[in-house]
């Protein structure tokens, strides 16, 4: 199957301003980079999401799928099924299917995550 060439680059994609993300509080800026109906498989989404200082993805879980955070800059505490942990640049933390997970930027610096949501 012959598929067409895509490309997008996520430093100067659209962003939204929004706030209160899954119940966490304080603002945060997403960049909706692939959605579900740009690909063929189970990807759901691929986001970039940079949350501000003091601010966080309250904690809250989802159906039939499983998510992986990449932290590209920053630092914070991630909570998966009640365990908290201390996340930095370059981790990968997969969130797995029906587990809750939250992430809290307690820096004085911006967090910068990649999330991809892939359908079981």
């Amino acid at each position: 199957m012959d598929r067409q060439l895509t490309v997008k680059n996520f430093l100067n994609a659209e962003v939204k301003s929004l706030n209160n993300s899954h119940g966490g509080k304080g603002p945060f800026d997403l960049i909706e980079i692939w959605k579900k109906s740009d690909f063929k498989s189970n990807i759901d989404f691929f986001d970039r999401v940079v949350i501000s200082p003091n601010s966080s993805i309250g904690v809250h879980k989802h159906a039939n799928n499983e998510e992986m955070y990449v932290v590209l800059a920053g630092r914070g505490k991630m909570t998966i099924n009640g365990k908290t942990i201390t996340v930095k640049k370059g981790d990968m933390i997969l969130n797995p299917p029906f587990g809750e997970h939250g992430l809290h930027n307690d820096s004085e610096e911006d967090i910068d995550i990649l999330i991809i949501q892939i359908g079981c």
